[in-house]
């Protein structure tokens, strides 16, 4: 599949964070990786938390340091 043609070293799929924590997409995951014959290692799931306090608290100090951005204005061109 597209994931080994992307990287011919592939051994395994990792999934972890809130991600991981979501049974749906755990259980979808699962079935691609199972089809594209590769492992899928998560933790578990009492380990797989949300980073959206981490990701707040960057955002807090990219502010506190005047890194913050303007949001982008509808019709703007995203460059991601």
């Amino acid at each position: 599949g597209w994931a080994r043609e992307a990287e011919p070293g592939l051994t395994c799929v990792v999934v972890a964070g809130g991600v991981a924590a979501n049974g749906e997409v755990r259980r979808q995951l699962s079935g691609a990786c199972g089809r594209a014959g590769l492992p899928m290692v998560c933790p578990p799931v009492r380990l797989c938390t949300d980073n959206g306090t981490m990701v707040a608290w960057a955002g807090m100090l990219r502010l506190w340091l005047g890194l913050a951005e303007p949001p982008p204005r509808e019709g703007d061109e995203l460059d991601l």
